[in-house]
């Protein structure tokens, strides 16, 4: 009898063990997985660029659901609610720095009154229901914002920015930006 609740004693251990080590290693994982196409996409504004496109297809897939699919409505809204969130804090906590600390604090102080403009968006519409017809219009404005928002950053001042400063400099934005997005990933 002694063996056999040793055997079961080492099975326990054994399944706490690979609990531990999945508990340990599943969240690097998953914030690997979430931040790794931003960190292929190659120097800062590729990244951020890849971002954009992508809330942008997610606001596209809202954008032609019906009232009848709340559920849908509200589970791509999370998803935007969480890059845009991630994307933010990139460039808030790196990008919009640098821009104010390289002659740029009024594009920096601009861009960053529009993510808080992306904030109360996301607000009003968890307020409204997603089935009221309102709820669709208020997304329409929502997403009308984030690409007026992200044409200006892509068109306008990412590419001069990142066309003054030496390259060194530009991969040590990568680095640090990339750093933001894992740890909120």
């Amino acid at each position: 009898m002694p063996h056999a609740q040793n055997g079961s004693f080492g099975r326990l251990a054994a399944g706490a063990a690979l609990g531990l080590a999945a508990g340990l290693v599943l969240p690097h994982a998953r914030k690997l997985a979430m931040q790794g196409p931003t960190m292929a996409a190659g120097n800062w504004v590729e990244a951020l660029t890849a971002e954009h496109r992508m809330v942008e297809k997610m606001f596209e897939q809202l954008m032609t659901t019906t009232e009848d699919e709340m559920a849908k409505r509200e589970m791509l809204l999370s998803k935007i609610a969480y890059a845009l969130n991630k994307h933010a804090i990139q460039e808030e906590n790196v990008i919009y720095p640098a821009l104010s600390e390289n002659a740029y604090a009024d594009q920096s102080r601009h861009l960053a009154e529009e993510h808080l403009q992306m904030k109360t968006f996301i607000y009003d519409l968890r307020r409204i229901p997603s089935t009221d017809a309102q709820w669709i219009i208020k997304a329409r404005e929502f997403f009308d914002a984030v690409l007026a928002h992200a044409r200006e950053e892509e068109q306008e001042v990412f590419p001069a920015f990142r066309d003054s400063l030496p390259a060194e400099e530009n991969g040590k934005l990568t680095a640090m930006m990339n750093w933001e997005g894992l740890k909120v990933a």
